[in-house]
């Protein structure tokens, strides 16, 4: 889900909010031959239209948001079990999975439980230590994630795989999960790079499009300057992404 900015929220709302007033003031001078009718008409369209798209790109900014803490805490989460040594990853993933810790994984009931966490998805390869282990009890295999490969490989073998996604959500539950990681927090990108990260080809056409309708309308309305002053904006944006994009 792709987070969006409070900024992108407010100037979305206004670009609606434009694109109605300009819609409803063009309409109504146009058969009504009242431009105070049509201005009082185009700005209470401005007002609702900017309002109603506020309140839902906001809303939806808002899951986004929960949606990217979520998913960062998983994160953490994976990366914090990826820096322990076998027996402490078991006693983080113990709450969830019940049992009793023993020698090379947790028994519990007719399952056993083998941890291998590692940053990347677990390989065929990485299933053959676990399908050698020695053990009566089905084991089950907790990690971070695995490839396709690896799941059938193991599940000819009876070996069953529970992804670290599963324990986090189980510990979440109960309260289990670890107050703090030993490790920082990722650095965020500064101003500079984030504006570079928008100098993109692919914003152009949109860029280009939007000022090209802004000054078209600057032809039929009361302030045609705030409308050429907007357009030329963007299409002066448009040509910054076209001849300054950064190409690898």
């Amino acid at each position: 889900m792709k987070r969006l900015s409070l900024f992108s929220v407010i100037a979305d709302s206004i670009f609606a909010a434009a694109c109605a007033f300009a819609i409803i003031f063009t309409a109504v001078r146009f058969y009504t031959k009242n431009p105070a009718l049509g201005l009082g008409l185009g700005i209470a369209a401005f007002l609702l239209f900017g309002a109603l798209a506020f309140f839902k790109l906001n809303a939806k900014r808002g899951k986004a948001i929960n949606f990217g803490k979520n998913q960062s805490r998983r994160q953490a989460f994976r990366t914090y079990l990826c820096s322990l040594t076998q027996k402490d990853a078991l006693e983080v993933i113990l709450p969830a999975t019940g049992g009793n810790i023993c020698d090379g994984g947790i028994e519990n009931g007719d399952k056993f439980y083998i941890a291998r966490f590692t940053p990347q998805p677990l390989s065929p390869n990485d299933m053959c230590g676990a399908i050698a282990f020695e053990s009566n009890l089905k084991k089950v295999v907790v990690c971070n994630g695995a490839t396709d490969e690896a799941i059938k490989f193991a599940a000819l073998f009876g070996v069953e795989i529970k992804l670290s996604d599963e324990i986090f959500d189980r510990l979440d539950e109960t309260g289990s999960l670890p107050e703090k990681y030993p490790f920082p927090d990722a650095v965020k990108p500064k101003l500079r790079q984030k504006f570079k990260g928008a100098i993109k080809r692919s914003n152009a056409r949109g860029l280009f499009w939007c000022g090209l309708w802004l000054t078209a309308f600057s032809y039929f309305t009361f302030f045609p300057a705030y409308y050429i002053i907007a357009g030329g904006i963007l299409l002066l944006l448009a040509a910054i992404c076209l001849i300054f994009e950064r190409r690898e």
